[in-house]
């Protein structure tokens, strides 16, 4: 390794402590940026936020697991045999996590008590580098060869909060105050309004799911209109976990908490390592990439799309935006010369 240069920041301006992401670094071995899931209850897990607590698990267990490929008395369950073998052993590491903290059987009955995390792997085994993701964190090879699984599920719900942010300030709400009431609906969904809130007039919630429901189908026809509507009814909180690792849906998608992954949200590369000579791994949390290598490009690129669209409902939509009080996600860059 010639050169690294490694950023890591919490989206809340008061509380970086907060910060969900995590990243690996052993040089010449193997490389990683983890994304903790932000949590949805207020869960934690031996002290820790849920995303945190995940985050934390994966990053020791995948430290571990990349050193153990030049262990010649390292078990057979930590040889890597493909892709599968890895994602295997991580979400083994992350369901003992529950059994320590006494709590396996109830995460198992409820997804929504889950503590989850993306990853994006690369990391050296017999003369190649192997690359392995799960969820929508991301890789550039050698500049120009980018990885980055965004699910469109997603997109579902960034329409639904677009389409009511854009509702509330066409009634003459201001930006701030159209941020908290398209929050408001697109967390727990038009179908989970609490009685005499700020949200819960039907009419008004029933020309916003409208709305969405026709933006989302012009953005992605071909999806099954009742995942759609059961999407956007139910939220981030109460719908969104029937999508993860589930096969047999449109809106499926894949990430790491504790149970199987199928093998279809299990993204893989295979590199000759003598052909590769840079890599930089990022979180979500960078809407747009760096021209060019290290931390000085990538985040002179984040503040670019905060200028364009801070509110994340125009060209970099997203389910959230930025506020007075935190950016719009945590951010990990990781850039690596070898």
């Amino acid at each position: 390794m010639k050169r690294l240069e490694a950023f890591s920041l919490g989206k809340k301006f008061d509380q970086p402590e907060a910060n969900e992401d995590s990243f690996v670094v052993i040089p010449n071995v193997g490389y990683a940026v983890i994304d903790g899931v932000t949590d949805r209850n207020g869960t934690r897990y031996e002290g820790m936020l849920s995303g945190q607590y995940a985050s934390l698990l994966v990053k020791r267990a995948t430290e571990v697991y990349f050193l153990a490929q030049s262990d010649p008395d390292a078990p057979t369950y930590m040889r890597y045999r493909g892709p599968k073998s890895f994602i295997s052993y991580l979400t083994d590491c992350l369901y003992r996590g529950y059994k320590r903290a006494g709590v396996a059987t109830t995460v198992k009955n409820d997804w929504k008590l889950r503590a989850g995390c993306t990853l994006m792997a690369a990391f050296v085994h017999e003369g190649r580098l192997e690359v392995v993701a799960v969820g929508d964190s991301g890789i550039r090879i050698n500049g120009t060869d980018t990885l980055q699984l965004l699910k469109p599920l997603d997109d579902v719900m960034g329409i639904l909060r677009r389409e009511a942010w854009q509702y509330f300030a066409q009634k003459g709400e201001s930006p701030q105050r159209s941020d908290r009431l398209a929050a408001g609906i697109t967390w727990p969904g038009t179908a989970n309004q609490l009685p005499d809130s700020e949200t819960s007039d039907r009419e008004v919630l029933g020309e916003i799911e409208r709305r969405a429901l026709a933006a989302v189908k012009t953005h992605l026809p071909g999806i099954a209109e009742a995942e759609i509507v059961e999407l956007l009814r139910n939220g981030i909180a109460y719908g969104q976990g029937n999508f993860q690792n589930v096969d047999g849906r449109d809106l499926g998608y894949g990430g790491l908490d504790g149970f199987p992954v199928p093998e279809r949200y299990i993204e893989h590369r295979s590199y000759d390592l003598a052909e590769v000579k840079q890599l930089e791994l990022f979180s979500d949390g960078y809407f747009k990439p760096g021209d060019g290598f290290g931390i000085e490009a990538w985040e002179k690129a984040f503040r670019e799309v905060e200028e364009v669209d801070p509110h994340k409902i125009g060209a970099y939509l997203s389910t959230k935006g930025t506020t007075a009080k935190a950016v719009t996600d945590d951010r990990t860059y990781l850039g690596v010369v070898l």
